[in-house]
């Protein structure tokens, strides 16, 4: 009782010690922030400078606090048990392996503070393995169970000749000693084995650290998880098991006292309409740290294969990022001829190859499909949950059957996650309400359009401005309920919009479309220019408006953003984005003066002597109440029209002015009758 109780003291201690010194970091370091920028997928190409928005940054101080918790608590946590000379060699070794993967992960994160970019990936990853191999060979020398070689390595067809002596082939285990063959072939393969599993088990959770909170609960349930199921080894005939134990806990006490300081919210760059409440992030130093010190853990406990259940989520993260941009990207862009754009010259982004997911790592997938950060993140701790389940009913349970249930619902469990990226990449653009009613809109969705039993296996993303009405041809008609890409989506939709008379809505529409992917659809472009001159002619205007007046560009940011913190194509147009007005971040950067039409007009503008523009009626609205005699395409038709009037009052340009005062009038009058 006494064993278990110490056990609960020393997680709780490395909570609280982590908790103090994440807080303690945090005050003393406020300005250790990564100035790294990672350009995302989706984004438009953008110069290198440009504005940085600094409360995005937050202190890379998590990682180093709570290593240091994880090493001074499993000091202490050494002399409360009262350990023997292996049992320290193995706390030692597990302490200084997690030390090590933290200063690879520090230097990385020095050089994002100090150099604007981290370490390169060949420089990361052996380092890494370096810190992985020095764990493996100092357990294999120093410990007395590191010069075993064991099932089911040793009896696999191949291995067995190289890692065992031809008289332990029966037993579960066979000692290995110098001079042997296998001697050298189970060093080299533990060595081997060691790094690879802890340097891609390392860089997985640093790949799942992409939202606030969402490597820290995962890592939590998983590290709890491997401390059950080491509990089998806490018997006097597996010394080392208490070992593993207590690394365990320290690893998950020390995320459970680094989450406070780090939990997700619905907080986005690019909405800014929630508080978040992440004060700091662990960096690469934490997320190697962690990964590191589960993989060893697991490989000297003997478990590394039910790492691999354990951590499914990582596993998930680490081969989305792996098999789209290493494997599927390069070999497309050698080897894949997209027949649609073959006749073009034009540069075509790899976000038009059939890759399984819009972005990675995974997590990103579904931030670009609008989800709600704080939710996509407590499903994924959910999910986590449930590997970490599944795993431990694989590793605990007597029944042989029972063991494979759950690696075969851990399976499908994965598959479900992985093809759900296939299903929610595609969008179509459709009908709403999907039922027959007297007026319908169009709408965006994701997924297919289809319901199996009631459920849907689709998405409402958004409804335009656009009626059913717009549709002129039969082959628009069977355009209908196509799943296409999210620029074909938009570029249909912006269409719509642009028929119906609805001009600001189809330039939301088609500026949302990045400029490498618009450059691809030419019509997109001529339509573009059709709406400048058509806008121009509206505020009657010696010369062609330009369209940077009417919808603002795209601020330039820089810093460690994730890769949907800027405008989405994936998301829906809100209404100021229709309506031309600014809300949010973009709120600096509207012009504050128009845009001067000839000589004259500069000379009046260096005066403060601008003659008012008058404006005229709202483009296309007599179209308006043509194709819908009752308003808006089905609603309100007053408010519909007021709506339209403001919308197209505000798209006139920064600088114009709808009354003119006398003195204004007569002081120019006078100055031309003097010319």
């Amino acid at each position: 009782m006494n064993f278990i109780l110490w056990l609960l003291i020393i997680f709780a201690a490395c909570a609280v010690a982590s908790l103090a010194l994440c807080g303690l970091a945090m005050v003393l370091f406020p300005k250790f922030r990564s100035g790294e920028h990672k350009p995302g997928t989706h984004r438009p190409d953008m110069p290198a400078g440009g504005r940085e928005i600094k409360t995005i940054e937050l202190p890379l101080v998590g990682g180093p606090a709570f290593t240091l918790a994880i090493v001074g608590i499993g000091v202490w946590a050494g002399y409360v048990f009262q350990l023997n000379k292996d049992q320290w060699t193995m706390l030692l070794i597990g302490l200084g392996a997690t030390f090590g993967f933290a200063l690879i992960g520090f230097l990385d994160d020095w050089n994002k503070v100090y150099s604007k970019e981290g370490l390169s990936e060949r420089v990361k990853f052996g380092g890494l393995f370096l810190v992985s191999a020095t764990a493996a060979v100092l357990y294999f020398f120093l410990v007395s169970t590191g010069q075993e070689s064991y099932s089911f390595y040793k009896d696999l067809p191949i291995l067995n000749t190289l890692l065992s002596n031809p008289g332990c082939a029966a037993d579960t285990t066979c000692r290995v000693h110098p001079g042997q063959f296998a001697f050298y072939g189970w060093l080299i393969f533990l060595v081997l084995m060691t790094g690879f599993v802890g340097s891609f088990t390392s860089v997985a959770v640093d790949f799942s650290d992409g939202l606030d909170g969402l490597a820290g609960g995962l890592v939590f349930s998983a590290s709890l998880a491997l401390g059950i199921v080491v509990t089998g080894l806490i018997d006097p005939r597996h010394p080392l098991g208490i070992v593993f134990e207590i690394l365990a806990l320290l690893c998950a006490g020390s995320t459970l006292g680094y989450l406070p300081w780090n939990w997700p919210s619905s907080w986005a760059a690019r909405h800014r309409t929630a508080k978040r409440s992440a004060k700091i992030y662990m960096g690469d130093c934490g997320a190697l740290a962690l990964g590191g010190m589960m993989a060893i853990i697991a490989i000297f406990s003997r478990n590394e294969l039910l790492l691999l259940l354990l951590g499914g989520a990582f596993v998930l993260e680490g081969l989305s990022a792996l098999i789209q941009s290493r494997v599927l990207t390069r070999f497309f862009r050698r080897s894949l001829t997209t027949l649609r754009f073959a006749n073009t010259d034009e540069f075509v982004p790899h976000t038009e190859f059939p890759l399984p997911f819009l972005a990675t790592p995974l997590h990103h997938h579904f931030d670009l499909l609008g989800w709600d950060r704080r939710r996509l993140v407590y499903g994924a701790w959910a999910l986590g949950a449930c590997f970490a389940a599944l795993g431990v009913m694989s590793g605990l349970s007597t029944f042989t059957w029972e063991r494979y249930l759950a690696r075969i619902l851990v399976l499908i469990l994965a598959l479900a996650i992985w093809t759900s990226g296939s299903w929610t990449k595609c969008y179509f653009v459709g009908k709403h309400p999907a039922e027959r009613s007297r007026r319908r809109r169009l709408a965006l969705y994701y997924g297919y359009p289809y319901r199996i039993m009631g459920v849907r296996l689709y998405h409402l993303v958004e409804v335009i401005e656009a009626s059913e009405n717009v549709i002129e041809t039969p082959a628009e008609e069977l355009a209908l309920w196509q799943r296409m890409t999210i620029y074909d989506a938009r570029s249909m939709l912006g269409l719509y919009c642009y028929r119906a008379g609805y001009y600001p809505a189809a330039l939301a529409q088609w500026t949302r479309i990045p400029e490498r992917n618009r450059v691809l659809r030419p019509e997109v472009t001529r339509l573009l220019f059709e709406v400048d001159e058509r806008l121009a002619l509206e505020k009657q205007e010696t010369q062609p408006m330009r369209r940077d007046q009417l919808i603002p560009q795209e601020p330039i940011l820089s810093g460690n953003l994730p890769p949907a913190d800027l405008p989405n194509p994936h998301e829906p147009i809100r209404s100021d984005e229709t309506a031309g007005i600014l809300a949010g971040p973009w709120e600096s950067l509207k012009s504050t003066h128009s845009y001067p039409i000839n000589n004259e007009e500069i000379e009046d503008l260096d005066e403060d002597d601008e003659e008012a523009r008058i404006m005229t009626a709202p483009l296309g609205s007599s179209t308006h109440r043509e194709s819908e005699p009752n308003g808006h395409n089905g609603q309100n038709g007053q408010k519909s029209q007021n709506l339209s009037d403001t919308s197209d009052a505000s798209l006139s340009g920064n600088g114009a002015q709808q009354t003119s005062t006398p003195s204004r009038w007569f002081t120019r009058l006078f100055r031309s009758s003097s010319k």
